[in-house]
């Protein structure tokens, strides 16, 4: 119940939220990469508007795969995404990284926002989605709150917005 559930959470309805969402987009836009269609993944759905957004980007020819570990989480945007007749909706798949619920797909590009890596408190998570990247393709990874820093690498772009980082790594 998680989508019902959204306008509860402080956070999510804040000013401050609206105003990073905004700068997230703007700054992930003119980096995706330039070849149409894109096959895109994002990791940790959360309240699904990442998804939403990102669908409508890709729009037509153009795919998404939206996963979560949490099913009620993966069940709710599913069902909200038909219910609202989304033009461009995810394919959802329920379930863990490091258990491999990816398999052999492969992406343009691939998204990990909000607390997901942090959740997932795994190392592994990160070079898992470095395997599922298609040549030329980019991962975002984007984290919010106090302690949340960017690892610094050589031939990252990293953005720092108030407590949001933005780093985005190319595929070889």
């Amino acid at each position: 119940m998680h989508y019902v559930e959204r306008g509860a959470e402080p956070w999510n309805s804040s000013l401050a939220a609206a105003w990073l969402d905004y700068e997230l987009r703007a700054w992930v836009l003119p980096r995706l990469p330039a070849r149409r269609p894109l096959a895109a993944c994002n990791v940790g759905i959360g309240v699904g508007l990442w998804d939403d957004w990102l669908g409508h980007v890709l729009g037509t020819g153009g795919s998404l795969v939206s996963v979560d570990r949490d099913p009620s989480i993966c069940r709710v945007f599913a069902h909200r995404q038909r219910r609202e007749r989304h033009p461009h909706p995810a394919r959802v798949l329920c379930g863990d990284i490091v258990d491999g619920v990816l398999g052999a797909l492969r992406f343009d590009v691939i998204t990990i926002v909000g607390s997901t890596l942090r959740e997932a408190d795994d190392p592994r998570v990160r070079g898992m989605l470095h395997g599922a990247l298609a040549d030329g393709g980019c991962m975002l990874s984007a984290e919010v709150g106090t302690g949340a820093v960017p690892e610094s690498t050589p031939g990252v772009e990293v953005r720092v917005f108030d407590e949001m980082w933005i780093r985005l790594e190319r595929a070889g």
